[in-house]
């Protein structure tokens, strides 16, 4: 039976715990993600907890969708064993909480667009990994920096949790799901539709001609005559998350862009 919680008690402790940290506002890539956390067969337990510290801007932070109460039922549907929905004073206490920051991989990207989000992301999943103590904990690949920077957190503080990686997941015409694809129109949304069609093409570009510069260049032009504004698009080795050397073999092609002023990411992989 599904329990909702506010605090973690000592009997959720002796369990072993799968985990799917969300902010709310839950679409179908979340869900995707639960069920992942369902197959290990352990206890289920999300949290819903719409982390301030992350938003290098408030007004992205108070724009953010909220809806508890279909959020609860969606997981009462999924059969989650514990639906965690902390106060933000239980979750940032005056003190005692250590502020983890990035290495230098997340002051690029992401990281310089968004100055302070990657603090603010590793510090509270940092914190609910404290508190929550899981065996496993799943993700999305489509933040993929952030995915980067969360499995190096955890070889960094030795933490014993395995990490599960969940696929994009994509609406029928290719945009990637997220909770921001609420701000947009019917009209943005089929612009933005382009963002997934434009990052195969560069993708295939670059895997058989192997000139990256060149690739992201015309890239980068596909994304303009679909009025798509460019925030960054950038190929990194997925080993390192730096840019590709002549012996890698997994690269990553990322974009964050603009469509009607929604900030949207993606990413695509491509095996050379």
């Amino acid at each position: 039976m599904t329990k909702v919680i506010r605090t973690i008690s000592n009997d959720i402790l002796v369990e072993n715990i799968c985990f799917i940290p969300t902010m709310g506002s839950l679409h179908n890539g979340h869900l995707s993600l639960v069920d992942l956390g369902k197959k290990t067969n352990l206890k289920t337990l999300v949290s819903i907890f719409l982390n301030r510290r992350q938003f290098n801007d408030i007004k992205d932070f108070e724009n953010y969708p909220n809806q508890l109460d279909s959020d609860v039922q969606k997981l009462y549907d999924r059969g989650v064993d514990y639906i965690f929905v902390p106060e933000e004073d239980y979750i940032y206490p005056s003190s005692g909480i250590e502020t983890v920051s990035p290495n230098e991989i997340g002051r690029v990207l992401e990281g310089y667009s968004r100055p302070g989000h990657f603090e603010g992301v590793l510090t509270v999943v940092k914190r609910l990994f404290d508190l929550i103590q899981p065996s496993y904990s799943v993700f999305g690949k489509k933040d993929a920096q952030q995915l980067f920077l969360i499995k190096n957190m955890i070889r960094e503080f030795n933490l014993n949790i395995q990490i599960i990686e969940g696929d994009i997941v994509r609406d029928k015409n290719g945009l990637a799901l997220s909770s921001r694809n609420n701000h947009l129109s019917s009209t943005a949304k089929l612009k933005a539709s382009c963002i997934f069609d434009s990052l195969l093409k560069t993708a295939e570009s670059i895997s058989s001609n192997k000139d990256y510069e060149e690739a992201i260049k015309e890239g980068s032009k596909n994304f303009v005559k679909n009025e798509i504004v460019l925030d960054y698009l950038e190929l990194v080795d997925t080993e390192n998350f730096k840019s590709p050397s002549k012996y890698s073999k997994k690269l990553k092609l990322l974009i964050a862009a603009y469509v009607e002023n929604i900030r949207l990411i993606d990413n695509v992989d491509i095996e050379l």
